[in-house]
């Protein structure tokens, strides 16, 4: 932990100021419930992106230290990537959500809700075909609604807190205000509604990647809309200095809804611009969204074997001293255990139960040994 104690006093001078477009929608927007005004306790925001859930052994990867080790404030997880295709079904990156390799993921996942963190889900990226003309963007409304109605679904059934909605495809104006529309109409106005441009695109009227016009849709649909996960890297956004930030301000956006993505395994002189460039930004604007980062698996300056010291490097720029609480029972640790010997080898469950459960010597021999200590983390 050095590197922790050398950025700490290095920051100490630095320290952050306390074609035929679908319909827009099958509801009226002005029936649609408005979303409730941010938790100010929740500003700024520190929100991770989770999608890789193995390491290269196919162990899973455990999102608690997010929780249980000292000096994180993280606000908001994202587990990703959910993708839709012509005549599939929803898959959460290459497998279906319920497949037992996830089975570390959504339990773990439940802890961090219950911890104060946020869990939301994240449709699109990279990957083409969750907002084609075949799927969401879909002329037809039925066929909308057929998609739409697996995306419902994924939600209810784990549990999901909101949505990050990532077009990196071009994408029509009214389909992307439908989804919005529909989503804010059947979850309510509590559900978390975001979107995930590169950041040039909130200043272009094609949106980056997106194909459509983001300030149209902030000024039709941004009461529906909680914030904007921006891509501030790969060419198309810079934090080296304010001017970026400041420009996208300037243009009519409000800074509290933009929130600063950057890649996290980028290492300390990233920290430290980045540091520099949020302490400018409060003093200038006053308040700023918060800061993104993908993702969570390999984030630096720890690396794959203590990615959560992102995170911490994080909140001692943006929310130094707010820190969620777990309370994590020896029932719980035990299921956590077991849960991982099945998520890191699905027919291992099968194994374990024959010699008296995940905790046995002869199920460790078998399955190998969680990666992670969760009895370490009994505090109730």
């Amino acid at each position: 932990m050095r590197w922790l104690s050398f950025f700490t006093a290095m920051l100490a001078s630095l320290a952050p100021i306390t074609t035929a477009a679908p319909r827009p929608a099958a509801v009226s927007h002005n029936l649609a419930p408005a979303l409730l005004p941010p938790d100010q306790s929740e500003i700024p925001r520190l929100v991770l992106y989770f999608q890789t859930t193995h390491d290269s052994l196919g162990r899973p990867i455990s999102m608690l230290p997010l929780v249980t080790v000292k000096h994180i404030a993280l606000t908001h997880l994202i587990i990703c990537s959910i993708h839709m295709h012509q005549n599939g079904h929803l898959h959460l990156n290459d497998h279906l959500p319920s497949h037992p390799r996830y089975k570390t993921l959504w339990t773990e996942a439940s802890i961090m809700r219950s911890s104060g963190v946020k869990v939301m889900g994240m449709i699109g990226g990279a990957a083409p075909g969750s907002f084609s003309r075949s799927t969401l963007d879909s002329p037809s409304d039925l066929t909308f609604d057929h998609y739409y109605r697996q995306l419902a679904s994924f939600i209810r059934r784990y549990s999901l807190q909101g949505l990050d909605i990532d077009v990196e495809q071009p994408m029509s104006q009214g389909g992307i205000a439908r989804l919005i529309l529909r989503l804010r109409w059947d979850f309510g106005p509590d559900f978390i509604i975001t979107l995930a441009p590169v950041a040039s695109g909130l200043t272009n009227e094609w949106g980056g990647l997106s194909g459509f016009d983001y300030r149209v849709l902030e000024r039709d649909y941004g009461s529906l809309i909680n914030f904007y996960n921006a891509q501030f890297y790969n060419g198309f956004g810079s934090v080296h200095s304010t001017s970026h930030f400041e420009r996208t301000v300037d243009e009519g956006w409000d800074p509290e809804k933009i929130v600063i993505g950057q890649l996290t395994d980028r290492g300390v002189h990233q920290h430290v611009s980045l540091n520099r460039t949020v302490v400018q930004l409060r003093r200038k604007l006053g308040v700023i969204g918060g800061i993104m980062g993908w993702e969570y698996f390999n984030a630096l300056p720890g690396g794959a074997d203590a990615p959560w010291e992102w995170a911490q490097v994080m909140t001692q720029i943006l929310r130094p001293g707010l820190v969620p609480e777990m309370k994590i029972a020896k029932d719980d640790a035990i299921m956590l255990m077991e849960t991982w010997v099945e998520s890191a080898w699905p027919g291992a469950a099968v194994i374990c139960a024959s010699v008296g459960g995940a905790g046995n010597e002869a199920c460790a021999a078998e399955a190998g040994r969680p990666n992670v200590d969760y009895m370490a983390m009994v505090n109730a």
